[in-house]
């Protein structure tokens, strides 16, 4: 009887020892496989090319042929023509995808996770090469009508395909997946080990099962709180830190992932930083492209702006040096915000003026013009908010002060992109279209105008400002006339001006003054029409000759 007892006793045991082996052997298995998940998450995470999905499809394609080919009575050339040529594909696809490591090993900045996944795709074309050998003797078979050994090696195919297409779908989830995806998938496989470990272990004993579960929600537990980390990374929180509470793989990929996001969040500062001191938008491009930071440029169709605080040196004989700083600081960040509502790119701040442009790739090929034009607009409406600042912050100082703004634009070929030395450089345009707009800004002061543009900025805005032509002149450094345009907020009251501008030309000086006469009486604010007043009477005074052009040539910058 006590020997029976002992012997259910001894069974229980062996049951129970069973139970606890199988539930060790069953959390090793599940943790091991956890392991491996979040090691190639903390070392192997890049996305795999279009071509392994090419080679995927083409696996499955070449599978599926020879399935059809061995259920039809008899074989098709064209059948067996698609599956070489798919042999032939998948060749090139797996040599396309060696040289792609080989480039990345071979770069400044190699990625060690896309390197890691070389042997992956090393494994998956061995044994491709084994199905493909394996399905080509089935064909021979297939043909000769070798029913036995045909039915013999049948499984192994079927095997075989299965396995190379595992393994070409865990490279892809590898290659694909973000982080977030990842450790959630880490996740779900520790709760399964969870449940798994509650099964086997209150089949077994109570102390196994508390033994169990406390490991695996410390485990769980610790990838919560990766994915926890994760998605708060993904709201853009990036003072998100993961303790390191272990030296596992699990700690590893939360050192792994502290110094991911270190990495975002000086990414940031740098952004925060360095956008104070050019556009943000640059910085980004460079940061994100570091080949663009060499030196070189291409050639490219923009518009440049030059904007200028008018009368700035009186001004500054006037006001101390903290108020006249805090002054130009106000006058530079209103004009600024006219810039960059209008998707402009400020390239310099030259004492007391600004230098903007516009093109591709901040904005369209056909927009760079008019985004300059809303910009000079928008900066005349936010040089009145200027005014106000200042006369609300130096009060009665400000009434000897004669503020004024000008405000010259250019389009054309420029050369953009890195200029300067090997030690310093910077982002910018340079090129005629530069020069022209800076002695666009500087011809205001001729006329009394406050915007003036070149020929071609009007031609590329189009319908969408209304101007008027001001005069056919000759910039000092260029040989060739431009014609320049005044922009107008609305659209001019008559045509008188441009009626008188044509008689100026003809040198019919009688009707050009009755015209530009005419203009003072409807708007006896304009200042342009006394500009060719007074030079009517020079010019009758001291005569043209018959081959004048009409062109007005300045001396001066």
């Amino acid at each position: 009887m006590h020997l029976n007892i002992a012997h259910k006793i001894f069974g229980i045991a062996i049951v129970v020892l069973v139970l606890m082996v199988t539930s060790a052997i069953v959390s090793v298995r599940l943790t091991a496989k956890i392991s491996a998940e979040l090691d190639a998450i903390a070392n192997r995470q890049l996305p795999l090319s279009d071509t392994i999905g090419r080679i995927n499809v083409r696996i499955l394609e070449q599978g599926l042929l020879l399935q059809r080919l061995f259920a039809a009575s008899e074989e098709t050339p064209q059948a067996i023509a698609r599956i070489k040529a798919l042999g032939d594909e998948l060749n090139s696809d797996f040599k396309a995808a060696r040289t792609l490591f080989d480039e990345e090993e071979h770069s400044a900045h190699p990625t060690p996770t896309l390197s890691a996944l070389r042997k992956s795709l090393d494994i998956v074309e061995r044994d491709y090469r084994a199905f493909e050998k394996h399905g080509f003797s089935l064909l021979t078979h297939h043909k000769k009508n070798d029913i036995a050994a045909f039915t013999a090696m049948m499984p192994d195919l079927n095997r075989q395909q299965n396995t190379v297409d595992n393994e070409i779908s865990n490279l892809r989830r590898h290659a694909e997946n973000v982080a977030d995806e990842s450790v959630k998938r880490a996740d779900s496989d520790e709760k399964h080990l969870l449940i798994v470990n509650i099964v086997l272990t209150l089949l077994s004993a109570l102390m196994g099962l508390g033994f169990a579960t406390s490991v695996t929600i410390a485990l769980v537990r610790n990838v919560r709180n990766l994915v926890r980390a994760t998605e708060a990374v993904d709201n853009g929180i990036l003072d998100t830190v993961v303790p390191v509470v272990t030296k596992d793989e699990v700690g590893k990929l939360s050192a792994s992932f502290n110094g991911m996001v270190d990495g975002l969040r000086m990414k940031e500062r740098i952004k925060d930083t360095f956008g104070k001191y050019m556009d943000p938008r640059i910085v980004t491009n460079l940061l994100e492209n570091p080949e663009l930071t060499q030196l070189g440029g291409e050639r490219r169709e923009m518009t440049v702006m030059f904007i200028d605080l008018q009368g700035y040196t009186s001004i500054s004989e006037k006001l101390p040096p903290a108020e006249l700083v805090r002054m130009l600081n106000t006058f530079l960040g209103h004009m600024t915000d006219a810039v960059s509502a209008n998707h402009g790119v400020i390239n310099d701040f030259l004492g007391d003026a600004v230098m903007a442009y516009w093109g591709p790739p901040f904005t369209g090929e056909d927009e760079h013009a008019e985004f300059a034009c809303k910009t000079a607009l928008a900066a005349v409406e936010n040089f009145d908010l200027f005014r106000a600042d200042v006369e609300a912050e130096l009060g009665s100082q400000a009434e000897d002060l004669d503020l004024g703004m000008r405000i010259g634009i250019s389009s054309g070929h420029v050369i953009v992109g890195n200029i300067g030395s090997k030690a310093t450089r910077k982002f910018s345009v340079i090129g005629d279209p530069v020069n022209l707009g800076a002695r666009l800004e500087g011809a205001n002061k001729n006329y009394g105008t406050h915007i003036m543009l070149s020929e071609r900025t009007r031609d590329l805005a189009g319908a969408s400002i209304e101007v008027r032509e001001l005069d056919l002149i000759r910039v000092k450094g260029k040989s060739e006339p431009t014609r320049i345009f005044e922009l107008l907020a609305e659209e001019p009251p008559t045509d008188r001006f441009s009626d008188g501008l044509s008689a100026y030309r003809n040198q019919d000086w009688e009707s050009a003054e009755r015209e530009f006469k005419s203009c003072l009486v409807t708007t006896p604010n304009d200042p342009v029409p006394s500009v060719f007043l007074d030079r009517i009477t020079r010019l009758q005074a001291n005569p043209p000759g018959s081959d004048w052009d009409g062109v007005w040539d300045f001396l001066t910058k």
